[in-house]
């Protein structure tokens, strides 16, 4: 009985202290217990069960395992971490010259999480941070940039942010083929900077939602303002989204009153009343036409202009024509008084 128990003893002390190393001592197998580990002590460490420590420069080439019996990283955790900081880095050592793009992305690889994935054999997560070091063979990041960039679950880029030192900024939000929908750029010279929004169904809604008239491309709803200079190819509608009038077609269309200091309307003009060819109607044809039809030669009736309005520049030109022909036939009754005046003299 004592020979047994004796033996139990030394098992269990041999188990035991197998979960520690001495100092200097290289572990060159995977780590997983569910027990208490610690490396670098040459005695047992007086901490509890079920923990791990380290001390000195102690070190180990296989894979840490925590939660797990089949590690697959150099430290493997299935379970949560609390930490007060944490500092993840890749070695990027600034003017080297890459022989691949994989190989300055592998390098300059800085934080990635999220679920694996993959671009041309290199690991990377739908969030990672990558810091690329100076490289001036490369025409494309010469200087040590910073990127943030969120991948979806099929490797696509959808968001991405860098900074170049001393030079570039971007901000970009690509589509589901990593086309870009929407960035933000500044060159890096102070007065380059813009927005860009490719994509030729691009809008923006002011005061509402992007659904709302999805045909125009600025909306600005409620009593939202806008100042500056507005520049389209397109039509630009204020308290209406109609812009036909019969078969006509405007690139202005306003809803409601309208206040300027000047309007410029480009038309062409009356002077053709002057020439010798135009055809001046007779006083007794405008009276027999304003009694038959109630209004002038050439003008619209009330009707007419309340059914379907009057175009400006337009109705200044037959309004000039109508002061051209009234010029024509005060001349020729002037001509005619003349006329008499010298008949009365005789």
């Amino acid at each position: 009985m004592k020979k047994i128990s004796f033996l139990f003893a030394v098992m269990i002390t041999t188990v035991v202290s197998a979960q520690w190393s001495p100092t200097g001592t290289s572990l060159t197998s995977n780590i997983f217990r569910s027990g208490s580990v610690g490396v670098g002590y040459t005695t047992t460490p007086s901490f509890g069960t079920n923990k791990f420590l380290v001390n000195g420069n102690s070190y180990f080439s296989g894979n840490l395992g925590i939660g797990t019996t089949t590690p697959s990283e150099k430290v493997d955790i299935n379970g949560n971490i609390t930490a007060k900081q944490a500092l993840f880095f890749n070695s990027a050592p600034n003017g080297t010259n890459y022989a691949t793009w994989a190989d300055r992305f592998r390098a300059s690889i800085a934080l990635t999480a999220g679920t694996k994935l993959f671009d041309q054999g290199v690991p990377y997560g739908v969030f990672s941070i990558y810091d690329f070091p100076d490289n001036p063979s490369d025409a494309y990041t010469p200087n040590p940039t910073v990127f943030l960039n969120v991948s979806d679950r099929a490797a696509k880029t959808r968001l991405r942010f860098y900074a170049e030192q001393g030079d570039e900024t971007g901000f970009r939000i690509n589509g589901k083929n990593s086309d870009v929908v929407f960035r933000i750029f500044d060159s890096g010279n102070d007065n380059d900077v813009y927005l860009d929004m490719p994509k030729s169904n691009s809008r923006v809604v002011i005061a509402g939602w992007g659904d709302y008239l999805p045909q125009h491309k600025l909306v600005v709803r409620g009593s939202s303002m806008i100042e500056g200079n507005i520049l389209t190819d397109s039509n630009i509608g204020i308290g209406t989204s109609n812009f036909t009038d019969g078969t006509d077609s405007y690139r202005l269309s306003v809803n409601g009153a309208v206040r300027a200091n000047r309007v410029r309307v480009y038309t062409d003009w009356a002077d053709y009343v002057f020439e010798k060819d135009y055809y001046l109607p007779t006083l007794e044809e405008v009276e027999n036409h304003i009694n038959e039809k109630g209004h002038l030669i050439d003008i619209p009736s009330a009707s007419e202009v309340e059914e379907k309005g009057i175009e400006l520049g337009e109705m200044n030109k037959l309004l000039l024509q109508k002061i051209e022909e009234l010029t024509l036939y005060i001349i020729t009754l002037n001509k005619e008084v003349e006329q008499l005046k010298e008949q009365i003299k005789k």
